[in-house]
């Protein structure tokens, strides 16, 4: 697949400091990159196969898809819904478009195919975890899901956001929904969960690297991302449209924005956690070893002829004279 990006959409560095984002934190590397115009929809998806989000957008007044660092290439048409997903199982997303008027997938690639129909949300995802994202509606007017290969599920009802997202992080996506009116997001099979209020954009991924996606939403009001289990963090600006991603290829989703005005997207990698230091017994305060279990003998253990107190749990001096491990 190639594709080619017109010299209007370079790579343009912009300070973060001139586009009203809250000043990041010491924890996290950000990047502002211009790529896109106005009117275009951002498509952000891993692309090349390499576990990494590529930026990219796709314009409805000519059909065409821009990835970054490849050619453009023009697939679909106005009034059609952009759907890139994975959908043949090699680890990159496919350019593909729904047609409301018709219910018909359009995927590069392969034959289209009808399935579901005008006032249809797609939601393709990965649904029986083979790999491959499955071709999935959401039927408000019925709060019925339709996921080829599966049989219908009544899940959720008009209003509702259909989300799907690897919540119970078993292997494959699970068929949920965000219900603005309470602010509850319902998975099935799941607890109910009130997290969000009306208005917000549900932007469910994995942010902390636990393989399971986090309730999370993104409130245009304030340009604040809300992650359960985390801090939140001001990221953005009213009219952004919010795209999360594993933009720094690690295990996580990074908070991503793209700004319509300016097709200008603004990246927030936060820094790889460093793991917390063994804890370092009392009774060896010269060098950290950490207190039994497991029981330490001098063989497992570096360090020699280091000071010892009582209790001495490890037995490290044998011969009590407050020296440990004797060389």
């Amino acid at each position: 697949m190639r594709f080619r990006v017109p010299v209007a959409m370079a790579a343009l560095s912009v300070s973060v400091a001139t586009v009203g984002l809250a000043a990041p934190a010491n924890a996290a590397t950000t990047s502002a990159m211009q790529y896109g115009q106005q009117g275009d929809v951002p498509v952000a998806r891993n692309y090349y196969g390499d576990s990494r989000t590529d930026l990219a957008v796709w314009r409805p007044s000519n059909g065409t898809w821009y990835i970054r660092g490849a050619s453009a290439v023009r697939f679909g048409q106005v009034g059609d819904i952009p759907v890139p997903a994975d959908y043949n199982g090699d680890g990159r997303a496919e350019p593909a478009v729904f047609r409301p008027s018709t219910g018909t997938w359009y995927i590069l690639g392969r034959s289209a195919i009808r399935y579901g129909q005008s006032g249809d949300v797609p939601v393709p995802a990965n649904y029986t975890g083979d790999g491959r994202a499955e071709l999935a509606v959401f039927r408000p007017s019925t709060g019925t899901w339709y996921i080829l290969g599966m049989s219908a599920i009544r899940y959720g009802q008009s209003g509702d956001k259909p989300v799907g997202a690897h919540f119970a992080g078993d292997g494959h996506a699970d068929v949920a929904v965000f219900r603005p009116s309470n602010g509850t997001w319902y998975v099935r099979g799941l607890s109910g969960v009130r997290y969000g209020q009306s208005g917000d954009i549900p932007v469910a991924a994995n942010y902390t690297g636990d393989s399971r996606a986090e309730f999370s939403v993104f409130r245009p009001g304030n340009g604040t991302w809300y992650v359960l289990g985390t801090a939140a963090i001001t990221w953005g600006v009213n009219g952004d449209v919010p795209q999360p991603g594993n933009y720094g290829g690690d295990d996580r989703a990074d908070r991503t924005v793209w700004r319509p005005s300016n097709g200008t997207w603004y990246i927030r990698i936060e820094a790889t956690p460093t793991p917390p230091p063994p804890s370092c017994d009392p009774a060896y305060p010269t060098v950290c070893i950490p207190p039994p279990p497991p029981d330490l003998d001098c063989g497992q253990i570096s360090y020699r002829n280091f000071k010892v107190v009582a209790p001495d749990p490890h037995g490290f001096d044998s011969d009590h004279d407050g020296v440990g491990c004797e060389s």
